[in-house]
């Protein structure tokens, strides 16, 4: 059964919560006697409600002084609502859920508070939009060439794109809408499967880079299955999982994931390295194939300070000590280029040598 929730800042320590609206018709107002009472001057004492109309939820306005406002239209009449809406009294957003639910669960109490644990500035516009996204798969994939020390292509690593009219094409702008709907594993799902797709058009003899979401690695045995999958359905492309850095944080883990991906012949990539805590040890313990060095340390490298470029240089020996490969991310300029040729850094990407979806020859 659909069960209707309203999220946002309306408890009295303003904090991101979410209330089921387990009874109809449902007011929210100022007074206490409301479904969901909310302690704002902006709202009347009973201000709207939802309730039943024709088979659906519908909203109505209960003649508040300041207006009832759904994705920034002022109500005039009853509304329906749907999954995703953005809801507006007064200056107090709320949005809605529309969901599967225990009603069971429901019944026991008149108020059902659920704290996300999610710190935003304000409700999140994009979660209807992003469920049609996700929906008819409005993705696409570009991919950047990655090159080796002597200037040959090599690899390529796959990048997602929105593809929605309403919504921004950046990975990280719709990951920040995903992860506040509890669907940012189902968004990387659907940008590989459209950076799979488009490998198609691409020499078999290159590896290419993936990328999946911190949260995928916490059930490891989803992600063993979905990988097994992969490797089903494309046998012979060589793929490089990259795991982001702020994710490698068990030894035992990543040593676990690593066999596990070298059964199935895939590489193991450490993303982002020199952006967070440098997990050195991890390194050494559970060492990838490759480490990505992030743009924080690239950047500029020419002009830094000889210690900024010795250590840099010392972390590429050590790293082929390990027999890892590093790969510098975010090369920008020939000079940049040139030092981190010079260091010995195997493999290079960055706009110096081709943008995300520009076919390279050499």
């Amino acid at each position: 059964m659909d069960i209707c929730f309203l999220e946002g800042y309306f408890t009295p320590g303003h904090i991101y919560s979410k209330v089921a609206v387990n009874h109809l018709p449902f007011v929210i107002g100022r007074k206490l006697d409301a479904g969901l009472p909310i302690d704002a001057d902006t709202i009347s004492r009973h201000h709207a409600e939802i309730f039943s109309c024709n088979g659906q939820l519908c909203i109505r306005d209960l003649g508040s002084t300041n207006g009832t406002f759904l994705n920034d239209n002022k109500i005039i009449q009853s509304t329906p609502i749907e999954d995703g809406d953005i809801l507006r009294l007064g200056d107090v957003e709320l949005r809605i859920i529309i969901d599967h639910w225990n009603t069971t669960l429901l019944d026991k109490q008149e108020h059902t508070y659920l704290s996300t644990g999610n710190v935003l500035e304000k409700i999140v516009r994009g979660a209807k939009e992003l469920k049609e996204l996700i929906q008819l798969k409005q993705v696409k994939s570009l991919l950047q060439p990655i090159f080796d020390h002597q200037l040959a292509v090599v690899a390529y690593e796959l990048l997602g794109r929105g593809n929605h009219p309403l919504l921004p094409e950046s990975p990280g702008a719709l990951f920040y809408i995903a992860e506040q709907r509890g669907a940012e594993i189902a968004l990387s799902e659907l940008f590989l499967e459209a950076g799979l797709l488009e490998t198609s058009q691409y020499p078999q003899d290159y590896n290419y880079f993936f990328n999946i979401h911190p949260k995928e690695i916490e059930d490891k045995n989803i992600l063993y299955q979905r990988l097994e999958k992969i490797r089903e359905i494309y046998p012979h492309t060589k793929l490089v999982l990259e795991i982001p850095e702020k994710a490698v944080s068990d030894i035992e883990q990543m040593t676990d994931i690593k066999n596990h991906l070298h059964a199935l012949k895939i590489g193991l990539a450490y993303d982002d390295f020199g952006a967070g805590q440098a997990r050195l040890l991890e390194l050494s313990e559970a060492s990838p194939d490759v480490l990505k060095f992030d743009i924080c340390l690239i950047h500029s490298i020419d002009t830094a300070s000889h210690a900024r470029q010795r250590m840099i240089e010392m972390l590429v020996n050590y790293s082929h000590d390990q027999g890892i490969r590093v790969l510098a991310e975010g090369i920008e300029t020939a000079n940049e280029d040139k030092v981190c040729r010079q260091i010995g850094i195997d493999l290079l990407q960055g706009f110096y040598y081709g943008k995300p979806g520009e076919r390279v020859s050499c």
